[in-house]
Parts: C-alpha cells; structure tokens; sequence
C-alpha cells in the first residue's frame, strides 16, 4: 500500500503540479489504517460476547469456540474481498508508474 501512495503522489504532481502532497495523502492513509484498527477492536468484543465467549470459564460453552474461528475467518476474507473491490479500477501498473516518473524527470529538467 505505501508503495501504491508513492505512485498515486507522483500522479497527483503530473496532473496538479507542485507542491507535491506527500504528507496529505500519507495522513490519509494512516487514519484509514487506524480507523481500521479501532473497528477490529471494537468487532472483538462485540464478536466475543455474541458468541458466548466466557473468559472466566474454565471451559468454553459449546459452539463458542467454532463461531470464534468462523467469525475470525469470515470477516478477513469479507474486508479483503471488499478492499479487491474498491481497489479494481486502480490503473497504475508498474509500467504506468515508470511513465509517471519519466514525464515528471522532463518536466523537471525542463523548467530548470
């Protein structure tokens, strides 16, 4: 991901120009990554007690265990599928991105 926030930044300075908005699009991208770290924290618990898990029992109630590992498996593939998803139109092969550095190499030594 960080990789594809480099080319992305490089497209934007090819089509906006400078100042180039390293730190905007990085900002960006770690709040989504901690946005995503309080949901898996919060479906935990909210996993957990659905399922009947007891953290005091010296026993787990039947099924509690399946159902953990059936929800623990279920959402990763959901989030990835719907991130494969909402990632299908991204256009910037490694072919692109070497086009994009390229264009901006001439536009630099250009304007020098």
């Amino acid at each position: 991901m960080m990789s594809m926030t480099a080319d992305v930044c490089d497209l934007d300075e090819l089509n906006n120009g400078l100042p180039r908005k390293e730190a905007t699009f990085g900002a960006i991208y770690w709040l989504m990554v901690k946005f995503g770290f309080a949901i898996a924290g919060l479906l935990s618990g909210l996993i957990m007690s659905l399922v009947g898990f007891d953290p005091n029992a010296s026993e787990q109630p039947e099924g509690a265990i399946f159902w953990l590992r059936v929800a623990y498996t279920v959402f990763p593939i959901v989030g990835t599928l719907f991130a494969i998803y909402v990632m299908r139109n991204y256009e910037i092969s490694e072919s692109r991105a070497k086009e994009i550095r390229v264009e901006l190499e001439a536009r630099k030594s250009t304007s020098k």
